[in-house]
C-alpha cells in the first residue's frame, strides 16, 4: 500500500539547515524522471511545462531505468545537476534537490 495519496504522488519537504528540498516520491505511481520535472515545478512554484527539459541535462529514460533496476533493499543513487541546482536520486523514492549555485 502507498503512503502517497493518488492525485499527489511527489511530497516535497525544505530543510533550511542544509538549504535542501527532499521530494519523496511513489515510484509505482510516477517514473523518477517525471517526479524530478514534478519537484522542480513545485520547488520553483512554475509549471512543469515551463521549465527547462529534462532531457537537455540527463537522459530520462536512462535515469528511470537505472534508478527503477535497483534489487530491493539496495539504494542506487544518481547525481547530477538541473536547473542550476544539486539533484540526488535515490532508488528508494527519494529525490534531494539543493539550492541554486553560481555554477560550479
Amino acid at each position: 500500500m502507498s503512503e502517497f495519496p493518488s492525485d499527489d504522488p511527489v511530497s516535497i519537504s525544505y530543510d533550511s539547515d542544509s538549504e535542501t528540498h527532499e521530494v519523496r516520491f511513489d515510484p509505482d505511481a510516477i517514473a523518477p524522471s517525471m517526479a524530478i520535472v514534478e519537484a522542480m515545478a513545485g520547488i520553483l512554484d512554475t509549471p512543469p511545462t515551463e521549465l527547462e527539459p529534462l532531457v537537455e541535462t540527463v537522459d530520462p529514460m536512462a535515469l528511470d531505468r537505472l534508478v527503477n533496476g535497483a534489487d530491493e533493499g539496495t539504494d542506487r543513487t544518481l547525481e547530477f545537476r538541473y536547473l542550476a541546482r544539486r539533484v540526488t536520486v535515490h532508488s528508494h523514492g527519494i529525490v534531494e534537490v539543493g539550492a541554486p549555485s553560481n555554477g560550479d
